[in-house]
């Protein structure tokens, strides 16, 4: 099994038992919403962050060296509130990346690519009736590869993530957001055809997203 299909069922565990994982959390205490369609829970006056939720987000990279390149992928969390207004909760992403560069050294083509990235963090907000500004960081995995005189060198790399964004309901069960991220890693020299070539997939991130929330 590869690094991708090994990182994809990975996320898709963790998206598929997110449901069940807040159900248990958090049992099935909802009252009818105030904005009609729907529940939220009764812990969370006129909000209804409580629970699990899974969605999908799109969004740009841009990383070290023009290292730069659209992303798409899934996410999934649970949160919970903390007195009246103040939101916690923990989320897991996964995410497809088209970032990659290319350069000429010593007279060959270079190629720099980051195929993937995912990352695991905490998030804390305070929830202002139907929207929800928040902080995240964490940890984050990313693709790091190198393709240099037909020899392709690849590694995963592990570093941190940091950012914020703004969640907002747009109905009781559907949310969007767009957030700012930073992801950090150390770099790695890549060994082909006797070269020492160094790269590091650390990258500023720009996206948006839906969920759907239990």
């Amino acid at each position: 099994m590869s690094r991708v299909s090994f990182a994809l069922a990975v996320a898709a565990v963790v998206v598929a038992t997110t449901p069940s994982i807040a159900a248990d959390m958090y049992g099935n205490n909802r009252a009818p919403s105030a904005y009609g369609g729907g529940y939220q829970d009764q812990s969370s006056p006129a909000t209804g962050w409580n629970g699990g939720y899974v969605g999908g987000q799109l969004g740009y990279g841009w990383g070290n060296n023009g290292l730069n390149g659209t992303q798409i992928g899934i996410y999934g969390g649970a949160n919970t509130t903390i007195g009246s207004n103040v939101v916690v909760g923990a989320e897991a992403d996964l995410n497809i990346s088209g970032q990659r560069n290319a350069t000429i050294e010593g007279g060959k083509l270079r190629e720099n690519h980051s195929d993937w990235n995912g990352s695991l963090r905490a998030r804390v907000g305070v929830a202002v009736d139907r929207f929800l500004p928040y902080a995240t960081a964490g940890i984050a995995l990313a693709d790091d590869t190198v393709k240099y005189d037909g020899t392709t060198n690849s590694t995963t790399k592990v570093g941190y993530v940091i950012g914020g964004g703004v969640e907002a309901k747009v109905v009781d069960r559907v949310s969007v957001k767009a957030e700012l991220l930073r992801q950090g890693f150390s770099s790695t020299t890549h060994t082909i055809s006797g070269n020492d070539l160094r790269q590091s997939p650390s990258s500023t991130i720009l996206r948006t997203g839906a969920a759907y929330h239990f």
